[in-house]
């Protein structure tokens, strides 16, 4: 009778062992899945945050690019020699455009690009404007996170002679504008370079005696 009774008693419910080994398997199915929610969404922020990246740059290279592209042949007039308002180095580059990423197309701005290094050594891209006759200086960081960041020239030929001509990272000709502008960037093993051609369009406005800019 009693044996029968055990029996009915264990049918109906758990021992202590099955209840734990259940709660066991329920915890490690819990803590698999939760493991894997996490790498999920820590995948899906690392993807948003590349894809975020990606599209900076893709719009930074648009603006360097159309403001290059509207590049003004302006020049100033220093002791009766002329000189280009282009200045280029390796880690910097002025010029006088009629593009402007803060206002667009309205009026000339003079456009200052520079590279520094942060803390941790990688570089970055800024840029500077000023409209001409205004004072509305106005900066924004376009890159950031890369290695190295440099500009480089391709300049006419007839500077040969004077140490110039082909690519260098030194503009040595301050009377003329560019023919194309390669900014390289390396970010690990990533190395690319974008080349922009300047489009050379005629002064704004003719030299005069008395005035420094044309």
């Amino acid at each position: 009778m009693r044996s029968c009774k055990s029996r009915s008693l264990r049918s109906r419910g758990f021992t202590l062992l099955e209840l734990m080994i259940s709660i066991v398997l329920v915890a490690m199915i819990v803590i698999i899945l939760a493991a894997s929610m996490r790498a999920g969404y820590r995948s899906l922020e690392g993807g948003e945050k590349k894809a975020e990246s990606m599209e900076r740059f893709r719009v930074s290279m648009r603006l360097v690019d159309s403001q290059l592209q509207s590049c003004l042949p302006l020049t100033v007039k220093e002791e009766d020699l002329k000189r280009s308002v282009f200045i280029g180095a390796r880690d910097s580059m002025t010029f006088t455009s009629n593009r402007s990423l803060f206002s667009g197309r309205k009026g000339y701005v003079i456009a200052s690009y520079r590279i520094e290094s942060d803390e941790k050594g990688k570089q970055m891209l800024y840029l500077k404007e000023n409209t001409i006759g205004m004072e509305n200086e106005k900066e924004t960081k376009l890159l950031d996170g890369f290695d190295t960041i440099r500009f480089e020239y391709l300049q006419a030929e007839k500077t040969k002679g004077l140490g110039g001509g082909g690519w260098s990272d030194e503009l040595t000709d301050t009377t003329d504008l560019p023919q194309k502008v390669k900014l390289h960037l390396e970010q690990g093993a990533r190395k690319f370079s974008v080349t922009i051609p300047l489009r050379t369009r005629k002064p704004a406005r003719k030299d005069s005696e008395g005035q420094g800019a044309t």
